[in-house]
């Protein structure tokens, strides 16, 4: 079974991967229901092969069927598919509450809804409202995120940069002798311009040498290795935005 508390705030990035992938450029219909087996239930359906052949018979939603892409639905309809006109008759619900998934995550109980212990069947209608709830909040995310990234400015950018870095590394920031704007500004150019993935602005914004400049600056780091495994990461944040900021734009 999927973990508690299952965080899943990256979906526009697995989307784009997902695009790319040529196994996956059906129609929007297709796609949807391809993440709900390579995202949303990918822990389950790594658990058990039968599991992956359930999401495969999952109805596609009908509000997709002339989409381009799912950033052309509606948050509304989706919800409203999502959630169905019951806990049961949900889009987790029709899946978690299935003799399939019963015997592969309840395999001590009979696989049926009504013959598991009381409150078995409690935490099992709550994982179900949670998984609907993080579907619809994941799309919601998905399409806020496609708008700030055609409205991100370069000094938002790199400010996005380095506090995804500061979060993932746990790296310490250095006292500064000013504010961190005043540094990006001084280190690189059109900082207020929107980033639109230029060639000009990605010649500035991949120079090695202001990176290192802005990763000395800013974080507590001595050695060499580490200065240059930021500045990586710098690089990496860089191109997912990038991709983005042009699927965005497109």
């Amino acid at each position: 079974m999927a973990k508690k508390g299952e965080s899943f705030n990256n979906l526009i990035d697995e989307y784009l991967k997902m695009v790319e992938d040529q196994g996956h450029a059906g129609s929007a219909g297709d796609q949807f229901i391809a993440m709900l087996m390579d995202y949303f239930f990918v822990t389950e359906k790594n658990e058990n092969r039968g599991i992956e052949l359930l999401l495969g018979t999952i109805e596609k939603p009908p509000f997709l069927s002339s989409a381009a892409s799912l950033f052309d639905m509606r948050i509304d309809d989706l919800r409203s598919y999502v959630q169905g006109s019951s806990t049961a008759d949900s889009l987790a619900g029709k899946i978690m509450l299935s003799p399939q998934y019963l015997k592969v995550f309840y395999p001590h109980h009979a696989p049926s809804f009504n013959k598991l212990p009381e409150d078995v069947r409690f935490e099992l209608m709550d994982a179900i409202k949670e998984k609907n709830e993080t579907i619809i909040a994941a799309f919601e995310k998905m399409m806020s995120d496609r708008e700030a990234d055609r409205k991100r400015t370069v000094m938002i950018l790199i400010a996005l940069i380095i506090k995804n870095i500061h979060y993932r590394t746990g790296a310490p920031f250095n006292k500064l002798p000013k504010n961190v704007e005043d540094i990006i500004r001084e280190t690189f150019h059109n900082t207020d311009e929107i980033f639109t993935a230029s060639q000009k602005q990605m010649a500035d914004l991949q120079d090695d040498t202001k990176i290192k400049q802005v990763v000395k600056t800013l974080f507590m780091v001595k050695q060499f290795k580490d200065i240059t495994g930021i500045a990586e990461m710098f690089k990496t944040e860089l191109e997912r935005y990038r991709k983005r900021t042009i699927f965005a734009r497109g």
